[in-house]
């Protein structure tokens, strides 16, 4: 089995509480249920009056549902641990006044919103987007490799 990297990397950057993402075994592809969708299925729910891509997206449901065998689970973003490549990515910033400005934008409630306003204001965001992109490939790779899956 070749897996596209890059599917597996946007399904798990996409990661929502709202969904579930699985790797169909048998075709190769990345598949992303919402709960929502994944209910419809299980339920049974009359869909006649549901648009065609959501009908689509229930049979999917309904089928992944009847052949779970088929289905890796995959990672969540949770499982990424962002929150620590942000400390990794402050202690890699040689300038000591940025490096502490950062560190101080992470502590407490809001960390996110406050790490990506100070990189902003010190214009680091590129830098930042080019080592999560390398440390979130790191992370789905290494997934890849404990579960056995080829990739490309």
């Amino acid at each position: 089995m070749t897996v596209k990297i890059d599917d597996i990397i946007d399904a798990v950057d996409f990661d929502s509480y709202m969904s579930e993402s699985f790797l169909n075994t048998k075709t190769e592809k990345v598949c992303i249920f919402t709960h929502d969708e994944l209910q419809a299925a299980e339920k049974g729910v009359d869909l006649s009056d549901s648009a065609q891509w959501y009908c689509e997206a229930v049979a999917s449901s309904k089928y992944y549902l009847e052949n779970q065998q088929d289905y890796l689970s995959l990672p969540e973003k949770y499982d990424f641990n962002e929150y620590r490549i942000m400390e990794k990515f402050i202690a890699r910033v040689v300038i000591p006044t940025q490096s502490e400005m950062l560190y101080q934008s992470i502590k407490g409630k809001g960390a996110f919103r406050r790490f990506k306003t100070v990189l902003t204001k010190l214009g680091l965001v590129d830098e930042w987007y080019e080592y999560r992109g390398k440390k979130l490939r790191e992370f789905v790779e290494f997934w890849c490799e404990e579960n056995k899956v080829s990739f490309e």
